[in-house]
Formats: structure tokens, sequence, C-alpha cells
């Protein structure tokens, strides 16, 4: 029986690919075709990485449950 859930890759692939876009966007010059397509489409690209992230945390959570929400500390900037 084939496993119906897409293996962490994928959303490593997903979340590194939505990182590049988000990238592309902050370097390109503004009048540049990329920097409005990519504009248009910021919106499903930050979607798609939060969505990928959260998948790639519920994995890490499974392989180790000693981790968990709870235990992290927020980030200080």
């Amino acid at each position: 029986m084939k496993n119906t859930n897409p293996h962490w890759t994928f959303y490593a692939e997903v979340l590194s690919r939505s990182l590049k876009d988000i990238e592309i966007v902050c370097t390109a010059s503004p009048d540049s075709s990329e920097f409005i397509f990519l504009r248009e489409e910021m919106s499903d690209i930050v979607v798609e990485a939060r969505e990928a992230l959260s998948a790639l945390e519920s994995h890490l959570r499974s392989v180790d449950p000693s981790t968990s929400k709870t235990e992290r500390s927020p980030t200080r900037h």
C-alpha cells in the first residue's frame, strides 16, 4: 500500500522554492517582469511557505516527540 502523505523532502523543496521567490522579489528591479509577476503571486507564495513549514514542523515532532511548541522560547531580535 502506498503512503498518501508526501515525503518531508517535498515540503523542504516547496519551502526552498518559496524562499527563493521571496529573495528574487527583494532583489529584483521594481520594473522587471520577475518582480511584477512574483509580487502579484506573493500572497500565494507565502501561504505555500507557511504550509510547508508547518508540515515540516509536524514531521519533526513525529520523529522526536520530546520537542513540542510549548518548549520553544520566542525568538528575540
